[in-house]
């Protein structure tokens, strides 16, 4: 688990990058220091730990228990009489003969673009300045320094210096080859079925899921899949704010023009359409006045292509200020690895108001999307 991701760090370790932005959930943090720390072990590199939460140094290493964390008594915390000695660990190590990985942890708030408050500017400044040096310091040494978050991202003016690796979603061959160990009596389509029903979520919410099944090695795989598929439906709401729904048993009448693109579209996604490169269109454009069906229009797609259907509302995006481009770019993540959904903007026209160029930037970010991506993902919206 994770394997793939810490061949990535690694792969660019070798090549000499001395700042490395690794972006990881939270739920999968143990699993990466872990495997990071068994991959040094082998090849004989020590490994660091700092937090920003108790601005201690650690060394891990692994044994049969797991995760082993041995504090380092060379580096010793100083008074924090401004910002930037809460961050002295870049000073210390640029200067200290220790050497390895040293991974930091909880610092990209202060790698993000500019603030209009002057104390966080300055110290953002001081940090940014203190990782170049950092980097220029240590061009010859036997030193890394991994930046680790569940969102790396970094202000234009220091990101041609940092390389960036992100932990994307597993895919099905990975949660099945996974499931295949934690469920070691399912056949091989009961695990397909499990693992169709955990995509989209990271290896440690689909454990968790697991666990919360009572007697997860005597539940029946159907219930199992149930289960598993009603912990994705909330967890997806928790943290994407979006409704993912299964093809509803949705009766249909009338719109037959509507019918007819959806059964077309239907044609489309089979193997002989794929044979001759025939694609799904961009999207689909739906405009009417509230109550004329056009939400209705969307669950009865979902209904006669038999696909998941991902309800989202696309004005909410404007909310999360700052956060937004992140929000989206892990949403579309999302629908890319489920590959075969729907997803449904409702009001796309709201997420255009106000004067500010947010919502510009997110129709762009979605646009491009559209353009680049290689799922088989319809996308329907909605406007007054």
């Amino acid at each position: 688990m994770n394997n793939e991701l810490t061949k990535q760090i690694f792969s660019l370790i070798k090549l000499n990058n001395k700042l490395i932005a690794v972006e990881s959930p939270l739920q999968e943090r143990l699993k990466l220091l872990t495997n990071l720390a068994s991959e040094c072990q082998q090849y004989n590199i020590n490994c660091y730990l700092w937090t920003l939460e108790d601005d201690a140094l650690h060394q891990l290493s692994t044994n049969e228990e797991g995760l082993s964390l041995q504090r380092v008594d060379q580096y010793q915390a100083i008074a924090k009489n401004r910002r930037e000695h809460y961050f002295e660990i870049l000073r210390f190590w640029k200067t200290t003969d220790l050497q390895g990985i040293l991974i930091l942890e909880g610092i990209f708030p202060w790698l993000g673009e500019s603030t209009t408050d002057p104390d966080f500017f300055l110290t953002s400044e001081w940090i940014k300045s203190a990782l170049i040096n950092l980097k220029l310091y240590n061009c010859n040494a036997n030193k890394a320094a991994i930046l680790l978050g569940s969102n790396a991202t970094v202000s234009s003016d220091i990101a041609p210096e940092v390389a960036t690796v992100i932990q994307q979603l597993p895919a099905i061959e990975e949660i099945s080859s996974y499931l295949s160990q934690v469920l070691p009596d399912y056949s091989r389509s009961d695990i397909y079925a499990t693992a169709n029903a955990g995509l989209g979520m990271y290896l440690a919410d689909i454990d968790y899921g697991i666990r919360q099944a009572s007697a997860p090695g005597e539940t029946k795989p159907d219930k199992l899949v149930s289960q598993l598929s009603a912990y994705k439906i909330e967890l997806f709401k928790r943290i994407y704010n979006i409704q993912f729904l299964q093809p509803p048993s949705t009766p249909i009448g009338g719109l037959e023009l509507i019918q007819q693109a959806f059964k077309t579209y239907k044609r489309l996604l089979s193997s002989l359409a794929k044979a001759y490169n025939l694609r799904l269109p961009k999207g689909i454009l739906l405009i009417g006045p509230p109550g004329t069906g056009k939400s209705y229009s969307a669950k009865a797609s979902s209904a006669q292509l038999g696909l998941p259907l991902i309800i989202l509302e696309w004005g909410s995006f404007r909310s999360y200020g700052n956060l937004a481009e992140y929000k989206l770019k892990n949403l579309l993540a999302l629908v890319d690895r489920i590959n075969r959904v729907i997803l449904y903007l409702d009001d796309f026209d709201k997420g255009f108001a106000g004067d500010d160029d947010l919502s510009k930037r997110l129709a762009g970010m979605l646009l491009t999307w559209m353009q680049e991506r290689t799922s088989e993902v319809l996308i329907i919206a909605s406007a007054n």
